[in-house]
């Protein structure tokens, strides 16, 4: 792409970046609104956090609020600790201005779009969160294509390895890594599985194996292959064989439709019990209560909680609450954060629906989705502009890529350049292009991260609940995070109606598979 014709296309920046925590828009330029190559900048205020991070120790003012239960974080399972915790007192305290946290919903034009987490199963807990909100995930109803070498795979992991543009021994190599990992029982095994790397199974394969799941395994743990519990991967690998993909289930903005849904539900009878721009500098437990002091509207406050539901990530839980035992909090400094970015390109015409969710080997994204791919067909719509959302996951040593808004822009036109190659038919400007970026949003499918570090990095204090999707797994989900928001409320009730078996209780939780 020309700079000519990129000096057209408008750009927008938006969304938290280091350490979990919101650009200050303050400490950048003034964008001129008179051009609409000039990036904007959303967000507030980051510094308390890393003041936090490194360690820096906050006054910790006398309480003047008190509350039954204190929820720390916004995002899904914050709000879904809400909703289940509907007729009690709590307080939910949130970071940014707006709520949803990695699981958010924006729009263009009213066209929602995602710019996180993507789909739901049906079933699932999240499946199952929307419908009693009266919201109706609708199913995909598309496998998984690759797009690589300028051809247009269907179906990459079943019928599609037969034409895959490559020599027939690679098809070959691909095929006998499929039936292979076929013959695992992942289930019998998942500890020993767990323990080991991918590579221990795709290096006997063709390199070009390994490239493909270089490739998805970044986009849905975080991981590359080197870096990838085999557990993770080959659970996942035959769920695309026996289609497990049938069952996926969204609507446009991915899955913050649910909670865009969730706040709209709590807000008119909750409002005042969420607070936004209120960053939690410190939780700490005392005889029979929590205070948890967070700075809002620019003082300290300090609420004393009889319980609290920390539904924040784990490095960060491990810096705001005091006490933690020391085996317990080195789990949580050991869980690992991929950095990754969501660019969206904005199209006033149609590009690309021939696929929900297209990978793309060796571009500077992993694959792409069609926003509006569940309802393209419901009669009377019209797709009055195609969004293609880019997931673009980054490599840990590449957080620094998006303190700079300068890098950022040259990310998202790297994402519109690579894709205007894939195909021919893709050499096409967008009308818009925008960024979301998340310093540590997504936890790493490491080995010994789902059977292990997670076990140790997520157990109950006597009055403080570890809540949020890195307290589950085996990759990031978006139905852990409700399950254990859900988990956490029946504690919390638990410990407010004097029940004994709590703590037993949350240990029921944690130690619970899914999978």
């Amino acid at each position: 792409m020309s700079h000519t014709r990129r000096n057209f296309i408008k750009y927008v920046v938006a969304g938290s970046v280091s350490a979990g925590c919101p650009i200050d828009a303050s400490l950048l330029a003034v964008p001129d609104e008179k051009s609409s190559t000039t990036p904007r900048v959303e967000g507030e205020h980051f510094e308390i956090c890393h003041q936090v991070r490194d360690g820096h120790q906050f006054q910790r003012p006398e309480a003047t609020r008190k509350a039954d239960v204190v929820i720390v974080g916004g995002g899904v399972a914050g709000l879904s600790a809400g909703y289940f915790l509907r007729g009690k007192d709590w307080l939910l305290l949130e970071k940014e201005d707006h709520f949803g946290g990695n699981a958010y919903q924006e729009e263009y034009d009213g066209a929602a779009f995602a710019t996180g987490s993507a789909y739901a199963f049906k079933g699932d807990h999240g499946d199952q969160l929307a419908a009693e909100m009266g919201l109706k995930l609708l199913p995909v109803n598309n496998p998984d294509p690759t797009i690589v070498n300028k051809t247009f795979v269907a179906d990459t992991w079943n019928a599609g390895l037969d034409h895959l543009p490559y020599p027939q021994e690679v098809r070959g190599s691909f095929k006998k890594f499929r039936d292979d990992m076929m013959k695992i029982d992942i289930l019998k095994h998942v500890n020993e599985l767990d323990a080991q790397p991918l590579t221990d199974y795709t290096s006997k394969y063709a390199p070009e194996v390994q490239q493909w799941w270089d490739g998805y395994g970044p986009s849905n743990w975080g991981a590359t292959t080197e870096d990838t519990s085999a557990f993770v991967a080959l659970a996942t690998l035959q769920g695309l064989i026996t289609g497990e993909d049938a069952k996926r289930v969204i609507l446009p903005g991915g899955l913050g439709c649910i909670t865009h849904k969730l706040v709209a539900v709590l807000q008119p009878k909750y409002k005042e019990r969420m607070l936004g721009e209120a960053t939690v500098v410190a939780v700490v437990s005392a005889d029979d209560h929590v205070k948890v002091t967070y700075f809002h509207d620019g003082q300290l406050v300090t609420v004393a909680a009889k319980t609290v539901i920390m539904c924040t990530q784990k490095h960060i839980a491990s810096r705001l609450v005091m006490g933690i035992p020391y085996e317990q909090k080195t789990a949580m400094k050991r869980t690992r954060y991929a950095p990754y970015p969501v660019v969206n390109l904005i199209f006033d015409k149609p590009v690309y629906n021939r696929g929900y969710d297209t990978w793309c080997p060796g571009n500077s994204f992993t694959d792409f989705i069609v926003a509006d791919w569940t309802i393209r067909n419901t009669p009377g719509y019209h797709q009055k502009h195609n969004i293609l959302s880019f997931y673009t996951p980054l490599r840990e040593n590449q957080r620094s890529t998006l303190l700079e808004e300068d890098n950022c822009k040259k990310l998202a036109a790297q994402v519109l350049a690579d894709f205007q190659k894939v195909l021919p038919e893709f050499d096409l400007d967008p009308v818009e292009v925008r960024i979301y970026r998340r310093g540590h949003p997504m936890f790493m499918g490491v080995p010994g991260q789902y059977t292990k570090n997670r076990i140790a990095a997520a157990h109950a204090m006597d009055r403080i609940y570890f809540g949020g999707n890195d307290s589950g797994g085996p990759e990031s989900l978006t139905s852990e995070a409700i399950r254990f928001s859900q988990g956490g409320a029946e504690w919390a009730e638990m410990i407010l109606a004097g029940k004994p078996g709590a703590k037993d209780f949350a240990e029921k939780v944690l130690n619970t598979r899914e999978f």
